[in-house]
C-alpha cells in the first residue's frame, strides 16, 4: 500500500515557492526582460518582491484546468486582497535554448477563492486565485502575471510551467474510477471511515460505483478532516460540501472518502486508501464533480470556495 504524506498539498506550495526562491537568486537585477523565458529572467521577475508567485496545483495536464495560485510571503502566508491579471504563453521545450520562443495564448483575471479555516486565529481567512485555463499540448507554459496588493502594483511577475499530456488524476472528461471505498454497509463504525467531529452518516451510503449506476451527478469529497495538516480539509467539508449536500442532496449523490486508513493514521501510519491509489491522486483536499454518464466535469484541489462547487454542480445538472 502506498504510503502519503499528511498535507501534501501544502508541501506542494512551499516546495514550488522554494524552488522559485532558488531560481531568483540565480539572477542579479531588476525585471523581468521581455520575451524572455530562461530561469534567470524569470528568477529576476519575482526577485526581492514581497511575495511569490506559486501555481498550486499537483499536476498539470492537458485540457480544461482550473489553474490556482498562490502569493507566498516571505512570513510563509498567502496573500489575500490581490488583483491579479496572467497572461498565458506556449514556450519552447527548452526555454534555456530558446528563450524568446513565446506564443501568447490568452489573457485571464484570476478571481480570489477564499476559505475560512475557522480557528479564530490571524490569517485563518486563507485566499487563492484560480482561473479556467485550456492547456492544448503538453510541454513548457509561461505565466506572466500582473498584481495589485496593499495599493501598490508588481508588473510582469513570471513563472513557468510543465503541462503533462495527462494528469495523474483522471482528467475532465474522463470516466472516473468505479471505485468501492468502505461505506457504513461494511464499517458499521463510522469512525472508522471519517475522521470529522462529529462524522457525517448521509455521505458514507454509497460507494463511487454506485454513485455512478444511478445516473445522478456526484460529488466525491477526498478530505481527512483529522489528518490534513493543512488545515483546508474539514473547512472544505464542513464549508463548502456539506452546504453544497444540503441544498443538492436530492438530486445529486455526495460522497467523502478519507484519502488515508483512518484507524492506520490514528496509529500514526499514513497509507493510502484503495480509492486514492485508483484516482492516483497527489494531493488533499481533492473534490471531484461527475455528470451524469460518471465522467468528471470538474475537479478542484487546495483552497475551495463554496461558489465553485456549487457553479459545478449547477453544470453538470444542466448538462444531458
Amino acid at each position: 500500500m502506498t504510503k502519503l504524506a499528511p498535507g501534501r498539498w501544502f508541501v506542494l506550495l512551499l516546495a514550488a515557492a522554494g524552488a522559485m526562491a532558488l531560481v531568483a537568486c540565480a539572477g542579479s537585477g531588476g525585471g523581468a526582460g521581455v520575451g524572455r523565458w530562461d530561469a534567470k529572467t524569470v528568477g529576476q521577475s519575482i526577485q526581492s518582491q514581497p511575495f511569490t508567485p506559486v501555481v498550486v496545483n499537483s499536476n498539470l495536464g492537458v485540457g480544461p484546468t482550473r489553474i490556482a495560485l498562490a502569493l507566498l510571503s516571505t512570513d510563509q502566508t498567502l496573500v489575500a486582497g490581490a488583483d491579479i491579471t496572467l497572461r498565458l504563453y506556449r514556450l519552447a521545450d527548452d526555454p534555456e535554448k530558446s528563450p524568446t520562443t513565446a506564443t501568447a495564448a490568452g489573457s485571464f483575471h484570476l478571481t480570489a477563492r477564499s476559505l475560512d479555516t475557522g480557528d479564530g486565529r490571524p490569517g485563518s481567512l486563507q485566499t487563492m486565485y484560480t482561473s479556467m485555463l485550456n492547456f492544448d499540448h503538453a510541454g513548457m507554459w509561461g505565466a506572466d502575471i500582473d498584481v495589485n496588493a496593499g495599493g501598490k502594483s508588481y508588473k510582469n511577475l513570471r513563472l513557468t510551467m510543465l503541462v503533462q499530456a495527462h494528469t495523474s488524476e483522471p482528467a475532465v472528461g474522463d470516466p472516473a474510477p468505479k471505485s468501492k471505498q468502505r461505506t457504513l454497509a461494511d464499517a458499521p463504525n463510522i469512525a472508522d471511515i471519517d475522521s470529522t467531529t462529529p462524522p457525517n452518516s448521509g455521505l458514507h451510503d454509497l460507494t463511487v460505483a454506485d454513485a455512478i449506476a444511478k445516473g445522478k451527478p456526484t460529488v466525491i469529497a477526498f478530505v481527512t478532516p483529522a489528518f490534513c495538516q493543512t488545515r483546508f480539509c474539514g473547512p472544505v467539508l464542513q464549508n463548502v460540501v456539506i452546504p453544497a449536500w444540503k441544498s443538492y442532496g436530492d438530486r445529486v449523490s455526495f460522497i467523502h472518502i478519507e484519502p488515508y486508513d483512518v484507524a492506520a493514521a490514528r496509529r500514526g501510519s499514513v497509507i493510502a486508501v484503495p480509492a486514492t491509489e485508483e484516482w492516483r491522486l497527489k494531493a488533499e483536499p481533492f473534490v471531484a464533480v461527475l455528470d451524469r454518464q460518471g465522467k468528471v466535469s470538474a475537479k478542484l484541489e487546495g483552497i475551495i470556495a463554496p461558489e465553485e462547487l456549487t457553479q459545478a454542480i449547477d453544470a453538470a445538472l444542466a448538462a444531458k
